[in-house]
């Protein structure tokens, strides 16, 4: 039975000085942003700001999967928080000022809740806070996405112990979720199939920890996963990476961190070959996916939030622009009569396959797309 902790004032109050914190403004930091970017952060801020405050679940000192939800265990699972999260790195990183990093500080803390000391041989991270038992289901893919957000909470609060977070879920997918004798990271402990989204996160986790430590375990583990990514994950068909080994029609919220760790591992260890290699599965992916991305935004926000690394890299225009007008669309299709981004960003209403109705995960992975534009200053003249 998963465990749930009791409401603590402690937890209360963060959760609620991290939603007033969101919407300080440090006038110092303002003329470092241009107005583009100043204008996305004032809509990832106001968006975050209700996230934070419409599923804020008092009673669990946490936040609920849904807008009034009666489940049993109603809380956010790592799926269905993960996008708050990325966009309280994102607007910590894209203006640095002590209320938002101290948003940063108050849910990274809370994130730790999800770390299962009782999983074997070691501990990871758990689907629901509390989880303890070690017969917990837990998937590998939900490791890598966690421990994206852990690095991104490092590079925006340079707090060590987000990095020691980070690495915990590295450990736990290199230990658990990787195959020895074949290769390939499992969708989760029951080892239904090799999954391309665990195998996504799990690289972009390694290369991103290698970057900001230089660990030769993180090194390792990044060369590992992308051999395997490159041969046995690989779709020669589709010219892209695989979606799993149950099927493996290519998926853009793979693609997307996959091409940018070969990108970001080609520029830190001279690497020419994956550069080439990312050149050209940009081109592959962006004719696949299209220029505006109707899948559902939980996927497709991912997808950006990496293009967009890549356009930081090689500021090619089109990444920006793409990004720029899914955000256009966002912004004025995808939200409700209640003032929330509870739709798709075509206007429509997402099918139960992808959400239900009033997630907090439709709500934050919009505000992440507008959070991660804010980063990224577009090439003059601003668009």
């Amino acid at each position: 039975m998963r465990a749930v902790r009791k409401t603590t004032a402690i937890l209360l109050a963060s959760a609620t000085a991290l939603a007033c914190g969101l919407l300080g403004t440090d006038a110092r930091a303002m003329p470092t942003l241009g107005a583009a970017q100043q204008g996305y952060l004032a809509l990832a801020q106001h968006g975050a700001a209700l996230a934070l405050s419409r599923w804020h679940d008092r009673r669990r000192g946490w936040y609920d999967a849904r807008l009034g939800d009666r489940d049993r265990y109603p809380l956010a699972t790592i799926w269905d928080i993960v996008p708050l999260f990325e966009t309280l790195d994102a607007i910590a990183i894209a203006q640095p000022t002590g209320a938002h990093r101290a948003a940063v500080d108050r849910f990274a803390h809370g994130a730790e809740r999800y770390l299962n000391r009782g999983l074997r041989p070691l501990p990871g991270y758990s689907p629901y806070p509390g989880d303890r038992e070690p017969s917990t289901e837990t998937w590998f893919d939900d490791n890598g996405w966690w421990g994206l957000a852990f690095a991104n909470a490092y590079r925006a609060t340079g707090e060590r112990r987000y990095l020691t977070d980070a690495m915990r879920a590295l450990r736990y997918i290199a230990a658990v979720g990787w195959d020895p004798r074949a290769g390939g990271i499992w969708w989760n402990t029951t080892h239904p199939y090799k999954a391309g989204e665990a195998l996504a996160s799990a690289s972009l986790l390694a290369v991103l920890i290698y970057e900001q430590s230089r660990s030769p375990f993180a090194l390792a583990q990044a060369h590992r996963f992308l051999a395997w990514a490159d041969t046995s994950g690989f779709s020669l068909r589709d010219g892209l990476y695989a979606g799993s080994s149950a099927d493996p029609t290519p998926i853009d919220y793979i693609e997307g961190p996959l091409i940018y760790a070969e990108a970001a591992l080609c520029r830190l260890g001279g690497e020419q070959e994956r550069c080439t290699r990312a050149e050209s599965l940009t081109q592959t992916a962006l004719a696949r996916f299209g220029y505006l991305l109707d899948f559902s935004p939980q996927y497709d926000a991912i997808y950006l939030q990496w293009m967009l690394a890549l356009y930081g890299l090689d500021h090619n225009p089109t990444l920006y622009r793409m990004a720029a007008q899914n955000a256009a669309d966002a912004r004025a299709r995808a939200l409700d009569g209640s003032g929330l981004y509870l739709r798709s960003w075509n206007g429509e209403t997402l099918p139960l396959r992808y959400a239900r109705p009033g997630m907090v995960q439709t709500q934050a992975a919009t505000t992440s797309l507008f959070a991660w534009l804010a980063v990224y200053p577009p090439q003059a003249p601003e668009l």
